[in-house]
C-alpha cells in the first residue's frame, strides 16, 4: 500500500509540521480555520469597543454586574435556539442565527447615531451574548463535520484559525481607533460575519452536498410539522439543560465552565479596576499638560478639542482604555497563536486531554501567586497574558474535543447551554464576590486573588472527574452519550 504521507500535496505536508495531517484533509482544514478567523477577527474589531464603552461609562463594578442580565437573557436565549436546532439543517441554522447578529450591529450603529443614552451598557450585555453563543455555534459545527479520532488530530489547526483571526482583530482594532469612533467598526464587523456565512455553506456543500442538505432540511421540516399536527404531545422536546442532569459527564463540563470562568471573570475585574485607575490617571496627567501648553487635548490621529471639557476628557479616556485593550489583545492572541501551533497537538498526542484540561489551572495558580505578592498592573497584565492565552489555545481546543463522541443533540443544545450559559453563570458568581469583595470585606487585589486560588483547587479535581468519564464513552461505557444511530460525523 502506498503511504498516505507520499499523497500529501505542498500544504499538507506543511501542515504536517504541527500536527498528524493526512492526504486529502488540507482543502478542509484551511476552509475551517479560515471561517473561525474571519468570525474572530469580527469579534475582535468590536470587543475594545465593549470594554471602552463599559469601562468609562459603568466603571470595572458595572462591568461585573452586567453579566447577571446576560446570564437571565441566555436562560431564555438557549432554549430559543435549541428549538432552532429541531427545526432546522445545520447549515440553515447557522445562516439564520448569524444573520440575526448581523442585523443586531447594524441596529447598534443606528442607535449610536442617535445619541441614544447608556448604550454602552446595552452594548456590553449583546457582545456578551454574541461571544459566547456564535463560538459554541462554530464549535458544534466543527463536531458535526470531524469524528472523534480526525478531530483530536485537527483541531489543533482549526483552532488556529480562531486565535490568528483574534490577533488580527486586535491589531486592526487598535488602528482603527486612532481614525475611526467607537461605534464606526460595527458595519466592519458585521460585513465580516456575512462572508463566514458563505464559507459555512461552501463547507457544508463540500462535506455533504448540496442535495443531502435539502433532503435533510426537508426531513426537519417534515418531522417538526408532522409533531405540530399531533393531537397528544409527544416526547417533551429537549432544550439542552435536562441533557446535563441526564448524563453526569456533561454536568461536570458544564460546572468546569462556571469555577473555569468564575476565575477568569474575577481576575478580568482585577484588571479591569487596574485599568481604570490607569486610564483616569492618565487622562487627568495630558489633559494638565495640553491645558498649560495650550493645546488641544488629542490621541494618535485624532482631536478631542479643549482639555478642559469634560466630555473630550470622557472620550479621551475612552481611547486610552480601548487602546490598552486592543494591545493586551494583540499579546495574549500572539502567545496564544505560539501556544496554538506548537503545544496543543503535542500535548494531547502525549498527554492526551488529561494534559489538555490540567494546563489551564496550573497556569492560573501562577497567575493568582503573582498577584497576590506584587499587585501592580503591569504583573497582573503579564499574569492574564498567560491565563487568557492558554485559555483561548490549549484549554478552549481540549474542551472541543470533549464533544465529538457525543450525539447531535449534545453538540448543539447540550454544548450551547454548556459554554453560553453556564459560561455567564460563572461570571455572575464573580459578579457576588465582587460585590462582596468590594462592598462588605473589601478584599483589594490580593484578596480576589486567593480567592481564585482556592476555586482552582476545585476545578482541578473537576477535571479529574471528567477524564475518568471521557475514557469510560471511548471506551463504549456511555452508548446513551454517544448517539451511534445518527448520521455519522465525517474525518476530512
Amino acid at each position: 500500500m502506498t503511504d498516505g504521507a507520499d499523497r500529501k500535496n505542498l500544504f499538507e505536508r506543511f501542515l504536517s509540521i504541527f500536527t498528524d495531517v493526512r492526504a486529502g484533509e488540507g482543502a478542509l482544514i484551511l476552509l475551517m480555520a479560515l471561517d473561525i478567523f474571519l468570525l474572530l477577527t469580527s469579534y475582535y474589531l468590536i470587543k475594545p469597543v465593549r470594554e471602552a464603552l463599559i469601562l468609562a461609562e459603568g466603571g470595572a463594578e458595572a462591568k461585573s454586574y452586567l453579566v447577571a442580565a446576560m446570564a437571565v437573557l441566555l436562560f431564555f436565549l438557549v432554549g430559543a435556539y435549541a428549538k432552532l436546532v429541531s427545526r432546522y439543517e445545520r447549515t440553515r441554522l447557522i445562516t439564520v442565527v448569524t444573520s440575526f447578529f448581523i442585523v443586531c450591529l447594524v441596529v447598534f450603529w443606528a442607535l449610536s447615531r442617535a445619541g441614544v443614552p447608556y448604550l454602552g451598557y446595552a452594548f456590553f450585555i449583546w457582545v456578551g451574548i454574541f461571544s459566547v453563543m456564535v463560538v459554541a455555534q462554530f464549535w458544534s459545527y466543527a463536531n458535526d463535520v470531524y469524528n472523534n479520532e480526525a478531530g483530536k488530530r485537527l483541531f489543533p489547526l482549526v483552532a488556529f484559525g480562531g486565535s490568528f483571526g483574534a490577533f488580527a482583530g486586535a491589531g486592526i482594532a487598535e488602528r482603527m481607533l486612532e481614525y475611526f469612533s467607537v461605534f464606526e467598526m460595527l458595519l466592519w464587523a458585521g460585513a465580516v460575519l456575512a462572508v463566514c456565512i458563505g464559507l459555512t455553506i461552501v463547507i457544508s456543500r463540500r462535506v455533504w452536498g448540496k442535495a443531502a442538505l435539502q433532503a435533510r432540511q426537508r426531513e426537519m421540516t417534515a418531522k417538526h410539522k408532522a409533531e405540530a399536527a399531533k393531537d397528544e404531545p409527544g416526547e417533551k422536546e429537549s432544550l439542552g439543560f435536562d441533557l446535563l442532569l441526564k448524563h453526569k459527564y456533561l454536568g461536570y463540563i458544564a460546572l468546569l465552565i462556571l469555577l473555569l470562568n468564575l476565575v477568569n471573570t474575577t481576575g478580568e475585574y482585577i484588571l479591569g479596576k487596574l485599568v481604570e485607575n490607569y486610564g483616569a490617571e492618565r487622562t487627568e496627567q495630558v489633559a494638565a499638560e495640553a491645558t498649560q501648553a495650550g493645546v488641544t487635548l488629542s490621541f494618535g490621529n485624532r482631536d478631542f478639542g479643549d482639555p478642559a471639557d469634560a466630555d473630550n476628557q470622557r472620550e479621551y479616556q475612552r481611547s486610552v482604555i480601548g487602546s490598552f485593550y486592543a494591545n493586551f489583545f494583540l499579546w495574549v492572541n500572539l502567545l496564544g497563536m505560539f501556544m496554538q501551533l506548537f503545544i496543543v497537538s503535542r500535548l494531547v498526542k502525549y498527554g492526551g486531554v488529561r494534559a489538555g484540561l490540567m494546563w489551564l489551572p496550573i497556569i492560573a495558580l501562577g497567575t493568582y501567586a503573582i498577584i497576590f505578592f506584587l499587585p501592580a498592573i503591569r504583573f497582573a497584565r503579564l499574569g492574564k497574558t498567560f491565563e487568557n492565552a492558554s485559555d483561548y489555545s490549549v484549554n478552549k481546543t481540549t474542551m472541543q474535543m470533549l464533544f465529538l463522541p457525543t450525539s447531535r443533540d449534545i453538540k448543539y443544545k447540550a454544548k450551547q447551554v454548556i459554554d453560553s450559559f453556564f459560561h455567564r453563570i460563572g461570571d455572575v458568581f464573580s459578579a457576588v464576590i465582587v460585590f462582596l469583595g468590594t462592598s462588605v470585606f473589601v478584599f483589594g487585589p490580593r484578596g480576589f486573588a486567593v480567592f481564585n486560588l482556592l476555586v482552582i483547587g476545585v476545578w482541578l479535581f473537576v477535571v479529574l472527574q471528567i477524564v475518568r468519564e471521557h475514557k469510560a464513552i471511548e471506551a463504549g461505557q456511555r452508548p446513551e452519550i454517544t448517539g451511534a444511530e445518527e448520521e455519522a460525523p465525517v474525518a476530512a
